[in-house]
């Protein structure tokens, strides 16, 4: 049975695993003519499993990148280009 992973570790782990791909789509990036830097024909397998991969644990990562920022609705400031809303500031 596999290990248990409480929420740290699996985003801890998420993170290692884009990195890793990360790392290994530069490997397998296009290089000319449209070959891949191993040789074979752009996208080749291995940049295909690792754009998978990377896709895979990334989602796990979202909410993440979004944890420090504090979406509150705010009202919406009347304009002077709006003449129907009255400006408070003057």
């Amino acid at each position: 049975m596999g290990a248990i992973y409480t929420s740290a570790a699996f985003r801890t782990y998420a993170k290692a695993q884009v990195a890793y791909a990360d790392i290994l789509l530069i490997k397998h990036a296009e290089s000319a003519l449209s070959l891949c830097r191993c040789g074979r024909l752009h996208p080749c397998d291995d940049r295909q499993h690792w754009l998978r991969m990377r896709a895979h644990f990334g989602r796990f990562l979202v909410d993440e990148r979004y944890s420090s920022e504090v979406q509150q609705p705010h009202s919406p400031n009347p304009t002077r280009s709006d003449p129907g809303r009255p400006d408070d500031r003057e």
